[in-house]
């Protein structure tokens, strides 16, 4: 080999060292219920996670000990956890004394939720100190979003319609490394109220949908195509294991494949910590 052979190869070899690794996409990871890690190549978010207190005798999937201790402490695949959403005060989507002992272990992470749950959470003992890390956010029933941009992720806020009686339920729409996620929380929304606060042909990438709006009703079937331009839907807040009202579809299997039958193209993220990959486009 040449001197000048040599010198074009190692001039190669570093300009390919030297480039941009291309990104191996967004992973979106189940914990437990409407518990999901979005995790991109610097930065992590959490939906509706940290719990550890069940008020509904075991109707609703918790996360096991396991990940709640590596959850708390920011550790493996939450080490990255900057920001994490609250989307309502019911204990299968909140547990105040969980995000408060997150928020003191992770120095990191801040929460934003709507302020039922802060106040919940202020009972639980949150210092003045830690207000700081977690933001009581409620946007307008008519001309929202609100948006933010934290920590180098895109938020916007919707309110959207829990139902009758039911409580503040925020709807968070989420872009991490250029793919977007629509989280609903509880949803019982009509189109109209939907419109009123600020959705309408919204483009999202993948959203995580509470597994009974639309299902087998064409109203609500038409005010997701309306509301949102959908590439995924993940079907959840689906109970763990067998279930007796599961029978009349011949089980939870068959139940399943009923839901993602609705959603062509849907993605099945139920047992904890199962995961899914989703590119950039």
């Amino acid at each position: 080999m040449t001197i000048r052979h040599l010198k074009s190869v190692l001039c190669a070899v570093t300009l390919l060292a030297s480039a941009p690794v291309a990104a191996e996409g967004v992973k979106l990871c189940h914990i437990a219920n409407a518990g999901f890690l979005v995790e991109g190549e610097n930065t992590a978010v959490l939906f509706d996670a940290a719990r550890v207190t069940d008020e509904y005798d075991g109707e609703y999937g918790l996360p096991s000990a396991g990940v709640m201790q590596a959850l708390t402490a920011g550790d493996g695949a939450f080490a990255n956890v900057k920001l994490a959403f609250v989307s309502h005060k019911h204990n299968d989507h909140f547990d105040a004394q969980a995000t408060l002992a997150h928020l003191r272990a992770d120095a990191d992470v801040t929460y934003l939720m709507p302020p039922e749950a802060f106040e919940m959470l202020k009972q639980a003992g949150l210092t003045e100190a830690e207000e700081a890390r977690a933001m009581a956010v409620l946007p307008p029933w008519e001309g929202g979003p609100l948006s933010y941009d934290l920590k180098g992720v895109k938020v916007k806020a919707y309110r959207v319609d829990h139902g009758p009686n039911r409580p503040q339920n925020i709807g968070f729409h989420v872009t991490v490394d250029g793919v977007s996620f629509f989280h609903t929380g509880d949803i019982n929304a009509s189109g109209e109220s939907l419109r009123k606060a600020g959705l309408g042909n919204t483009p999202v990438d993948v959203m995580l949908l509470a597994f009974w709006y639309g299902l087998n009703n064409p109203q609500q079937s038409k005010t997701i195509t309306d509301m949102w331009q959908i590439g995924t839907v993940v079907p959840m807040h689906l109970a763990p294991g067998e279930r007796g009202w599961m029978n009349q579809y011949g089980g939870r299997d068959q139940f399943l494949a009923w839901i993602h039958g609705q959603w062509p193209g849907s993605v099945q993220l139920t047992d904890e910590m199962a995961c899914h990959t989703f590119e950039a486009k």
